[in-house]
C-alpha cells in the first residue's frame, strides 16, 4: 500500500510527471516511427512484388501423335504445341534439375488388386450410404444390394412389359432409396451381350460409333478427370492405386495458378521428356490450357478450369452413353474397392439419374432434339444468334429437361490434413469430393427424356433432324459454357462446377437429398513432403489470399510449419484438427480383409452391429490408408508420421541422387531403414515388405 501512495505522489508532482511524460513521449515516437518504417517497407515491398513485370523466355511443348490400341489419341490435346516456362524460370532446365523435384518411389508400380476386389460377385455385393438419422450419419450406414448389369437389363424389360407409372426419384431421400427391391433404370440399351468381343474390337467400335448408339453397359468405361500443379508424390500414388481401375486419366494442368502466377507445365514436360509415367502411359491423357481468362485469379479461373476440363476431358476420351467419370482435385481419392463395385455392378445408378434413359436414333421419324431452332435452322448450342428457345431455361442457363435427380454423386470422405495422422473428425467422413456422373449422350444430344414426371406439355418440340449430320455439333459442348473467358453464366448447358461442388458439408444431408457413399474416400489434403513443396502448393491455391498478411515468404513457411506442429487447418481461422492413427494391414501380402458381402451387412444392421465382426470392418474401413501407401511406407513415411519431412529425413534426403532410380531399400542397413520407417509399422510386417523388394 506505501508503494502504491508513492507511486502515486511521485507521479503527481509537476516537475516529475513532465519528465516521465516527456520519456514516455519519446519512447512512444520512437516505436511508431520503428513501426510506420516497418509498414512502408512492407507495403512498398509489396506493391514491387505485385506490379513487376515478369519476363520469361518460353518452350515449345508439343506431342506427337500417339493413338492407343482402341483408337484414341492420348496426345490429341497437345498436337499443336503450347508454350510454357521453364524450370525456374530456365527454359534449359530438366525437370530433375527444378528446386524442389522428388523423385518416384523406386518400387512405383501399378497396384495389382485380387480378384475379389478386382471383379466384385455383384449379387452378393453391397454398398454402404450414410443414414443421418442415425447419430447424425456417425452410426450404422444403410446397405444397398448390388446386382449384375445383365440381371439389371432382364428387371428392366420385365418392368416395361407391366406397364407400370413411372417413378421419381427426384424427391426421394438416399434413405429412401436402398430397399432390396428393384428400382426401374433404363441403361437404353437395346443389344445383346458382347462379352465374346475381344477389347480391342469391341471398344474401338464404340468410339467410332454415332452418339446416338448406346454401347453395352456391361463394359462401360470409368474416366477420371483431375487438377494438377506441381504434387509429382500425390500423383505417383494416384496414378498406382487406380491404374487397374480408370480406363483413362484427363491431366488438366494450367500456364498459370489460380492466384495468377506464371507456372511451367510440369506435368506435360514429364510425360514427354521422361520415363517417369511410362508405366502408366497408354491411359495418360495431358490436356495443358493457356490462360485465357480475362485475367480472373481464385475461385472464377477454378471454376472455369473445372468446365473446360470436363468438356474436354468427355471429348478426349470420346465418351459414350453410360460411361462414368470422376472429377476432382488429385488430393481427393475415392476407395478403391467402391469405384469396382460402380464400375463393375448395377442397381446404384438410380441415386444418380433418375430413371434413365439411353438416346434415340435420329435415323428414326419423329426424334427431336430441343438444340435445333424449327425457324432458321440456327444453333442455340454453339450460341451464335440470340433467338428465343422454346425449351424453359433455369436461371443458370441449363434446360428445364433433365432428370430429377442430381447431376452427381459424391464420396463422403475424411478430411486428412498434410498426413493421415491429423484428420478433422475421426468419427465420420466430412467431405462430400470427389463427384462421380454418369455421361448422359441424350442430355448431349438434346433429347426429350422418354420417361418424366416433369410437366414437358409446354414445350415446344422442334422439326425431326439428324442432328449429327451437323459438322458443327459438339455434343460435349453442353457440359460447359459457349464463353469461357469468364464466370458469366451466359451459354447454355450444364455447369460443370456444379458437378464438383453440388454437395457441400452440411449436418442434414437427408433432409437436403444428397446422394453419398459412406467411408468412401480419403481427403489428403497438403500430403506433400517439405515446407518448401507445401509452401509452394499452397501459393497456387485460390483462397491463398488469407496469407496475405504475411509480407515474407520466409513467414509464411514458418506459419505453415507452425499450423503443421498444432494439427491446424492450413486456411482461414486456426481450426484445430484431431489426432489419428492410420493403420496398415497385419499382413503385407494379403491386404486389408474386406467384407462388403450384402448378408453380412443385413445381419448388422438388423442386429444393431453389436458384433466384433462389425468393429473390426469399421476399423478397417476407417482406419486404412491407400494401397499404395501401406505397400511403400519408406517412399510415404511422411503420409503415416508427419515429423518425417520436417523434424525426420525422408529417404530421398538420406540416399545420394545418383542412387534414386536404382536404390533397392532391403539393400540398405538396419540402422538406416528404421530411421526412415514409420513407427506404426510392426517388425513383421516391415520384414514382409522388404522381402518383397
Amino acid at each position: 500500500m506505501k508503494n502504491q501512495i508513492k507511486t502515486y505522489q511521485l507521479i503527481e508532482n509537476p516537475l516529475i510527471q513532465k519528465k516521465v511524460y516527456k520519456n514516455n513521449y519519446k519512447k512512444i515516437k520512437i516505436i511508431l516511427s520503428f513501426i510506420i518504417s516497418i509498414n512502408i517497407i512492407g507495403i512498398t515491398l509489396a506493391f514491387l512484388y505485385l506490379t513487376r513485370e515478369q519476363s520469361y523466355d518460353l518452350i515449345l511443348i508439343k506431342g506427337k501423335t500417339r493413338k492407343d490400341k482402341y483408337g484414341i489419341d492420348l496426345n490429341a490435346n497437345i498436337l499443336n504445341g503450347i508454350y510454357s516456362i521453364g524450370y525456374n524460370g530456365d527454359i534449359n532446365k530438366n525437370i530433375e534439375d527444378w528446386d524442389l523435384y522428388t523423385p518416384p518411389c523406386p518400387n512405383l508400380q501399378p497396384v495389382h488388386y485380387p480378384e475379389s476386389i478386382s471383379n466384385p460377385k455383384c449379387e452378393e455385393s453391397s454398398l454402404q450410404i450414410p443414414n443421418y438419422n442415425n447419430d447424425d450419419g456417425r452410426g450404422l450406414p444403410h446397405s444397398l444390394h448390388l446386382h449384375s448389369i445383365s440381371e439389371q437389363l432382364k428387371n428392366w424389360e420385365n418392368w416395361v412389359k407391366m406397364n407400370n407409372t413411372t417413378p421419381s426419384y427426384g424427391g426421394k431421400t438416399s434413405g429412401e432409396l436402398v430397399d432390396n427391391i428393384y428400382y426401374p433404370f433404363d441403361y437404353g440399351y437395346t443389344g445383346s451381350d458382347t462379352s465374346d468381343i475381344n477389347d480391342e474390337e469391341y471398344y474401338k467400335n464404340v468410339i467410332n460409333s454415332r452418339m446416338d448408339e448406346v454401347p453395352d453397359p456391361r463394359r462401360r468405361r470409368l474416366f477420371s478427370f483431375i487438377l494438377f500443379n506441381t504434387e509429382f508424390d500425390l500423383l505417383d500414388v494416384y496414378l498406382s492405386e487406380y491404374y487397374e481401375i480408370f480406363d483413362y486419366f484427363v491431366i488438366y494442368e494450367s500456364n498459370t495458378t489460380f492466384s495468377g502466377m506464371a507456372k511451367p507445365l510440369f506435368f506435360t514436360r514429364t510425360l514427354l521428356e521422361t520415363n517417369r509415367y511410362d508405366k502408366y502411359k497408354d491411359k495418360l491423357i495431358p490436356l495443358p490450357i493457356v490462360n485465357t481468362f480475362d485475367n480472373n485469379e481464385g475461385f472464377p479461373k477454378e471454376n472455369i478450369s473445372r468446365r473446360l476440363l470436363i468438356e474436354n476431358g468427355l471429348r478426349s476420351v470420346q465418351a459414350r452413353h453410360g460411361d462414368i467419370f470422376i472429377h476432382g482435385d488429385l488430393d481427393e481419392m475415392p476407395k478403391s474397392h467402391i469405384l469396382f463395385r460402380l464400375k463393375k455392378c448395377g442397381g446404384w445408378e438410380h441415386l444418380q439419374a433418375g430413371i434413365g434413359g439411353g438416346p434415340k436414333s435420329f435415323k428414326e421419324e419423329n426424334v427431336k432434339s430441343y438444340l435445333v431452332n424449327n425457324e432458321n435452322n440456327n444453333k442455340d448450342y454453339n450460341d451464335s444468334n440470340n433467338e428465343p428457345i422454346d425449351v424453359e431455361l433455369t436461371s443458370d442457363g441449363r434446360y428445364k429437361v433433365d432428370y430429377d435427380k442430381e447431376i452427381s454423386v459424391s464420396f463422403l470422405s475424411y478430411h486428412y490434413e498434410y498426413s493421415f495422422n491429423i484428420v478433422k473428425d475421426s468419427s465420420m467422413g466430412t467431405l462430400c469430393h470427389p463427384n462421380l456422373a454418369i455421361f448422359d449422350a441424350r442430355r448431349s444430344l438434346g433429347q426429350f427424356p422418354e420417361r418424366t414426371n416433369r410437366k414437358t406439355e409446354d414445350i415446344v418440340k422442334r422439326e425431326h433432324v439428324d442432328i449429327l449430320s451437323d459438322p458443327n455439333f459438339d455434343p460435349y459442348k453442353g457440359y460447359t459454357y459457349s464463353e469461357n473467358k469468364n464466370e458469366k453464366k451466359n451459354g447454355k448447358g450444364f455447369i460443370t462446377e456444379n458437378i464438383r461442388f453440388n454437395y457441400v458439408k452440411d449436418s442434414d444431408y437427408e433432409r437436403l437429398r444428397k446422394d453419398l457413399f459412406w467411408n468412401g474416400g480419403w481427403h489428403m489434403s497438403s500430403f506433400l513432403p517439405t515446407i518448401d513443396i507445401i509452401y509452394n502448393k499452397v501459393s497456387s491455391y485460390s483462397h491463398f489470399t488469407c496469407f496475405r498478411y504475411y509480407i515474407f515468404e520466409s513467414i509464411k513457411k514458418k506459419v505453415i510449419a507452425y499450423r503443421i506442429k498444432k494439427h491446424a487447418y492450413i486456411f482461414g481461422d486456426f481450426e484445430r484438427y484431431e489426432d489419428n492413427y492410420p493403420m496398415v494391414p497385419r499382413s503385407y501380402n494379403d491386404g486389408y480383409p474386406y467384407n462388403f458381402n450384402n448378408k453380412f451387412w443385413d445381419e448388422l444392421i438388423k442386429n444393431n452391429a453389436t458384433s466384433q465382426d462389425y468393429k473390426d470392418q469399421l476399423n478397417l474401413l476407417k482406419y486404412e490408408v491407400p494401397t499404395h501407401v501401406w505397400k511403400n511406407p519408406i517412399c510415404y513415411n511422411y503420409m503415416l508420421d508427419r515429423d518425417f519431412g520436417i523434424k525426420k529425413k525422408l529417404w530421398w534426403q538420406i540416399i545420394p541422387k545418383v542412387e534414386w532410380k536404382t536404390i533397392n531399400f532391403n539393400h540398405l542397413n538396419s540402422e538406416v531403414i528404421d530411421k526412415l520407417i514409420p513407427a506404426n509399422i510392426t517388425e513383421e510386417f516391415k520384414n514382409q515388405m522388404l522381402n518383397q523388394n
